[in-house]
């Protein structure tokens, strides 16, 4: 009991915003019951293919750009508080819309809106945890953060799956009610918080004045992290695109329960591993935390070249995968908010999110056509190829960045 606590006091001394807003992250995420399940939804119950399901994505993905560089925007020049309660509400009100339909196309596009509302104030959210940190409180914030969503991700994958066949409908309102309760946190016991100025800002993260594409010119290694970034996001997007279809394919109309039970499975790992994980990688540096979440990620997937139908198999790859995706996560904003001004943290963090979000967007369309032309072993096959050339390229990659940032390391 003694360790346990100790492990959890690691995230003590934070400033109480920071406890609130994990707070309502825990309560949004009890409401997660349809995105997991949005591969299984377009397949069997709109007869969507492969390579459909990956269009749908990549169009909403292109969609998604200007919107998200609307959220860094917003999240730069307003009241981060503010974007996140309106930003919160319009997806409430698209999500019980939804409960309240018939399934159709219709209700997917509907659904979607409510979504791109939801990833435009992601950038208030990641750049209102580092205005309210010092360099040396990042990794256990966003940390908590972390933890904190997949608290309340434990039992919603399980209980969208039971809904899944006769009861979607109910998990569309659960989502929306879930988040407005999260909402309503926020907004009374959140004050309203002002940009800070903080004195223990790192010597690269001091404000500059001047338009986004003039900051990032000056910092070109950014713009070739964005890409390698980007091939990242691509092979983790299969969790929850081929990997579901994998389950479809093996277990027929039990994929969509197994697959809930594996994104359980992910959330319990993460509410137990992401405490442990950050404090032994605590003294590691960013980039090579992120190497090895990577690596854990890729050799985790690798596993689906050899499993069908042998489910404990892809329990254990689950579990690998998540501790790869804890290690990335806990790394990635610290690593990127130590490296950018504050006063474009907004712009540059949905810039990422953009990015890897269409490369792993228009990489599914293809995924899909693949799948659909040939076969999910041979496409899990250049997964891994692809993983392999994604490592060989971080490896220099990280050297660069050691120039580049001498007094980081």
């Amino acid at each position: 009991m003694n360790a346990v606590k100790q492990l959890f006091a690691m995230y003590g001394g934070l400033k109480k915003e920071i406890y609130i807003l994990c707070f309502g992250r825990i309560v949004t995420s009890m409401g997660s019951l349809i995105w997991p399940m949005l591969t299984l939804i377009l397949k069997n119950k709109l007869g969507f293919d492969a390579s459909q399901i990956g269009l749908y994505m990549m169009v909403l993905s292109f969609i998604m750009i200007p919107c998200n560089l609307l959220g860094g925007k917003l999240a730069d020049r307003y009241n981060k508080k503010t974007m996140i309660v309106i930003l919160d509400l319009l997806g409430v009100a698209c999500f019980l819309v939804c409960g309240f339909m018939e399934l159709s196309i219709m209700t997917i596009l509907i659904y979607a809106l409510g979504s791109i509302f939801q990833q435009m104030e992601g950038p208030s959210f990641d750049s209102l945890i580092a205005d309210l940190t010092s360099a040396d409180e990042r990794e256990k914030a966003y940390s908590l953060s972390y933890l904190s969503m997949n608290l309340g991700l434990v039992l919603a994958p399980t209980m969208g799956g039971l809904l899944f066949e006769n009861h979607l409908g109910l998990a569309f309102i659960i989502s929306g009610l879930a988040d407005f309760s999260s909402t309503i946190l926020i907004f009374f016991l959140v004050k309203d918080i002002k940009k800070e100025t903080n004195d223990e800002e790192g010597i690269y993260e001091k404000k500059e004045s001047g338009a986004l594409w003039k900051v990032l010119l000056k910092r070109k290694i950014l713009l070739f992290y964005f890409l390698i970034a980007s091939i990242s996001g691509l092979i983790y997007a299969q969790f929850n695109f081929l990997i579901p279809l994998h389950l479809e394919d093996a277990f027929l109309e039990k994929g969509a329960l197994y697959f809930g039970f594996l994104t359980s499975i992910n959330a319990i790992v993460v509410i137990f591993g992401t405490p442990v994980l950050t404090r032994i990688f605590l003294n590691w540096k960013d980039i090579s935390r992120l190497y090895l979440g990577n690596f854990l990620e890729i050799f985790a997937l690798s596993f689906y070249i050899f499993i069908y139908d042998q489910f404990y198999l892809c329990v254990i790859s689950m579990i690998l995968f998540t501790f790869g995706e804890i290690i990335c996560t806990i790394s990635s904003a610290p690593y990127l908010t130590k490296r950018i001004p504050s006063t474009h943290r907004g712009r540059i963090l949905s810039l990422q999110n953009i990015t890897s979000m269409v490369i792993g967007s228009l990489g599914n369309v293809t995924v899909g056509s693949l799948v659909d032309a040939y076969s999910i072993h041979f496409v899990w096959i250049l997964i891994l190829l692809l993983g392999i050339l994604f490592l060989i390229i971080f490896y220099f990659y990280q050297k660069w960045d050691k120039r580049s940032y001498q007094q980081l390391y």
